[in-house]
């Protein structure tokens, strides 16, 4: 086997994985926005490691090894790996936000590809003008090439590994710790493989076998994920919450909420389905505002139909439904243009001592209070 031949196999394989994942994420039942760019990500990836495997196969002799061709594969790897970093920081900055409109996205998209555009532009020129500038007798690329080539990428990777683990702190953000921890060991594992494959030489791909590994383990979450969130509201299902009763947890009381969409099905028979989904989006909306307010450790999910639960760990419940109830308002008082009706909300609570033996028991003492609060 040549000196590359095994680099080549290797980033093939990899190419292979990857498609297969790509197929299928594109058969999920899914609009979500952050699986769009979770494929555009591994579409990137795949690219970077075809033109790899071109300029190993340049480097071997396998293909014709002149001025031309060690310029044109070492201008695609330059070109392309900033645009691997930028999606992956797209990815898990847009895609773990879904308070950001259409038009915002758009402008921060743009502004985050312009140095990228800028650096294939300048180095276009400048390979089409003083290629013996960056090449030295043996057709090797020079120092310079490789902190080009290192540079735009790490900027995106060490400010998505910054940007995650700040936010990871933050209690709001809990639904996508993993998310943020898994983008941010992808900068470690990229400087120590990266960086080992460029200054030893190497003829494994260290970077490619990292980067595969990484999107494996991301694609997992993602599946774990589709398998634990409701597809309308993006809360956890009732399948989040069995886990979280089987948790182990402090011994400590907590109470059971439960929050009921009033009139809903009024709202689906009269305005069409679409609408009865927008109010419960609406009524999500408050309640995760709602959670981000309180201070203490909560549980939300849509429990189903037009019902949610919180389990809140705290020993004034009243003060939650007090928050709920001023959320949904606010959230009211921003859509009140595009609503034709009413959305109000019942709610009840009750006690939970912590043992999942107990729950359905406080769940049906909460559901109690929540009916009557539904007819006062």
């Amino acid at each position: 086997m040549s000196v590359f031949g095994f680099y080549v196999e290797v980033n093939l394989g990899c190419v292979c994985i990857l498609m297969l994942l790509l197929y299928s994420i594109k058969r999920l039942p899914t609009p979500q926005l952050k699986y769009t760019l979770f494929q555009n990500l591994i579409l990137w990836h795949i690219i970077y490691f075809i033109s790899d495997s071109a300029w190993a196969l340049v480097n071997d002799n396998v293909l014709p090894k002149n001025v031309i061709t060690v310029l044109v594969v070492n201008y695609l790897n330059v070109v392309i790996m900033p645009v691997v970093a930028y999606s992956c920081f797209i990815f898990a900055e847009i895609g773990t936000r879904t308070d950001m409109t259409r038009k915002q996205i758009e402008r921060f998209r743009f502004k985050l590809i312009i140095p990228i555009v800028l650096q294939a532009l300048a180095l276009l020129v400048t390979f089409c003008k003083f290629p013996d500038f960056w090449l030295d007798d043996q057709l090797e690329p020079i120092d310079f090439y490789y902190f080009l080539l290192s540079l735009l990428p790490m900027c995106y990777w060490i400010a998505a590994t910054i940007r995650g683990l700040l936010r990871a702190r933050n209690v709001q953000n809990r639904p996508n710790l993993r998310t943020y921890l898994v983008v941010a060991s992808y900068t470690p594992g990229v400087l120590i493989a990266g960086g080992a494959q460029v200054i030893f030489s190497l003829t494994t791909p260290l970077f490619c076998f990292w980067c595969t590994f990484i999107i494996l383990f991301v694609y997992l979450h993602l599946q774990n994920q589709l398998i634990s969130t409701d597809s309308l509201t993006m809360l956890n299902n009732r399948n989040r919450l069995h886990h979280y009763l089987h948790q182990q947890r402090d011994e400590k009381d907590s109470f059971v909420i439960m929050v009921d969409v009033d009139h809903f099905k009024q709202i689906n028979d009269t305005y069409g389905h679409a609408e009865g989904d927008k109010a419960l989006v609406l009524v999500s909306q408050a309640l995760k505002k709602a959670c981000e307010r309180l201070s203490y450790s909560m549980f939300l999910c849509r429990y189903g139909g037009d019902e949610f639960l919180l389990i809140a760990q705290t020993d004034v419940p009243n003060k939650v439904v007090n928050q709920i109830r001023e959320c949904l308002q606010e959230e009211i008082a921003n859509q009140k243009h595009s609503l034709s009706y009413t959305i109000e909300a019942s709610v009840g609570f009750a006690r939970w001592d912590g043992h999942p033996e107990s729950f359905k028991e406080s769940m049906i003492n909460a559901d109690k209070k929540m009916y009557e609060d539904k007819r006062d």
